[in-house]
């Protein structure tokens, strides 16, 4: 059980790590792949009010020297050239930076959609068949703006003109800057994952200690009441035998016959929890092992007013310890007589599938509440919680028959409805 708890406290925490990592991961790319697009866009926008040409700044701007503009060729303003002086809607330095950084080039088309010319400030980084591939693109996305691969392009002049923005640079730096946060991310994932495993692990230690603690008094507790029980037992038939039967002698003696089961079936649990794996690991007759559980109790049904039906074919085996398994049939056949109602009946059944074995147990009767049907392997837990006398039982039988299972590397599992009674189902 500490083990399970380790694991999913580390499958958790991983997964908390994972999916923070991941999430800042996705903002900080998405934000900067947002911000590439806002500049092409911002560029292409500059460009089409600029008539395809790279805008230039107003007189008043100190980095205009009627030559070169921010390092880059420019064309001397003309009397048609747009002034952003005064103007409510004149560029930012910045997106002005961006503009003179951007590569780009024109297209020029006739009326027919061909191709009379092409304009670029870096002529050596394009061919015609370049630019003739780009407009055919263009065409076909069907849209006045949009991406093809690292360009971004919008048509101007009704058609006539194709603006093509090449943000081949930024988006490398885009895809770098998401393999360098991913690996960021990984290497800090792994370093948080050591640390929270090795502080996991510390906090269970406790825990676990308690735990082995307590199963290991449950172990000397019972061996050390094994011996009084047996004196008081062998006490109470040494009076019987003296002095005759008698009430008070009766309840001794039944009070010890409990005590001892309920001993044993301590035994039993602390015994299996010690050791993992079945004592004996052995293929053997699964069909004869359980009906030779089932003949006794077939029997004793039938003199009770019930009914017990099987369905148990020949020839299923099945690998592990026989004597446990005996044990897991046991504790379900007794439950299923005990709780099933007046006259019900009882049915079992074994299958074969594959490499699966499935044991199903089912009784007529009162349903178990849902609620309590997360409880019902516990330990000591009882439906009736006032543990009633009339229904014998100290609620061990199934706590052990899920040890039983679990040792196996099996399941077991309820399922009750009322007017449907009650079903265990094992497999294995």
């Amino acid at each position: 059980m500490i083990r399970k708890l380790r694991l999913r406290l580390t499958l958790l925490v991983l997964a908390g790590l994972l999916l923070a990592s991941a999430g800042v991961v996705a903002a900080i790319n998405a934000m900067n792949w947002r911000d590439l697009q806002a500049q092409a866009s911002t560029v292409l926008d500059m460009l089409a009010e600029n008539g395809g040409a790279r805008p230039l700044p107003g007189e008043g701007n100190p980095e205009w020297n009627g030559k070169r503009w921010n390092g880059a060729d420019s064309r001397t303003p003309s009397a048609d050239t747009p002034n952003t002086n005064g103007n409510p809607r004149a560029r930012s330095r910045e997106t002005m930076n961006a503009a003179s950084l951007s590569n780009f080039y024109t297209v020029q088309l006739d009326e027919a959609g061909e191709i009379t010319g092409w304009t670029s400030d870096r002529t050596e980084l394009y061919s015609d068949e370049d630019v003739a591939g780009t407009v055919a693109a263009a065409r076909a996305a069907g849209t006045e703006t949009g991406r093809i691969g690292t360009l971004f392009f919008r048509w101007a002049q009704d058609g006539r003109m194709l603006i093509v923005v090449d943000q081949q640079l930024e988006i490398r730096n885009a895809r770098n800057v998401l393999r360098l946060t991913v690996l960021v991310a990984v290497i800090e994932d792994a370093i948080l994952s050591a640390g929270a495993v090795w502080l996991i692990r510390r906090m269970v230690r406790p825990v676990d200690e308690a735990m082995e603690k307590q199963k290991q008094f449950v172990w000397d507790a019972s061996h050390e009441l094994k011996t009084p029980l047996a004196v008081i037992s062998a006490n109470a038939q040494a009076l019987a035998e003296e002095t005759g039967p008698s009430k008070p002698l009766a309840y001794i003696q039944s009070e010890v016959e409990r005590s001892d089961q309920l001993i044993q079936s301590l035994l039993t649990l602390a015994r299996m929890e010690k050791g993992a794996a079945p004592a004996m690991h052995e293929k053997f007759d699964l069909s004869r092992a359980v009906m030779e559980v089932a003949l006794p109790f077939e029997s004793a049904m039938f003199e009770a007013g019930k009914r017990m039906e099987t369905n148990v074919p020949d020839g299923i085996f099945y690998t592990g310890d026989e004597g446990m398994i005996k044990q897991l049939a046991v504790i379900l056949l007794s439950n299923a007589q005990k709780y099933s109602d007046e006259h019900g009946q009882v049915f079992l059944s074994l299958e074969a599938r594959g490499d699966r074995r499935t044991l199903t147990v089912r009784n007529t009767g009162p349903a178990i509440p849902r609620e309590a049907q997360a409880r019902i392997f516990d330990r000591f837990y009882r439906v009736d919680s006032s543990h009633n006398r009339a229904i014998e039982g100290n609620g061990l039988g199934l706590a052990i028959a899920q040890s039983i299972v679990r040792a196996h590397k099996g399941k077991i599992s309820v399922h009750s409805e009322e007017g449907k009674g009650t079903a265990f189902t094992v497999t294995l």
